[in-house]
């Protein structure tokens, strides 16, 4: 028996798997880089907030690092 037809339907079915295969392997490599792109923009986020806080501790505008609250 035949591996493949006339037209070649063998060839062109492997080469269908191999087409899906790279474009997933290329979403998976785009998703893996935005996760490392959110993540270097929270710890941005972070040490601007550690910064600000600590400019207003120096200024004296707070006393305490966190938030303080009132009984209730």
């Amino acid at each position: 028996m035949a591996e493949t037809n006339v037209t070649g339907g063998a060839r062109r079915e492997l080469t269908k798997y191999r087409v899906t295969f790279a474009a997933a392997l290329a979403g998976l490599a785009l998703a893996g880089w935005m996760i490392q792109a959110a993540y270097e923009q929270h710890i941005e986020v972070l040490r601007i907030g550690d910064q600000t806080g600590e400019r207003l501790q120096m200024r004296g505008l707070i006393e305490q690092e966190g938030a303080r609250h009132g009984q209730r």
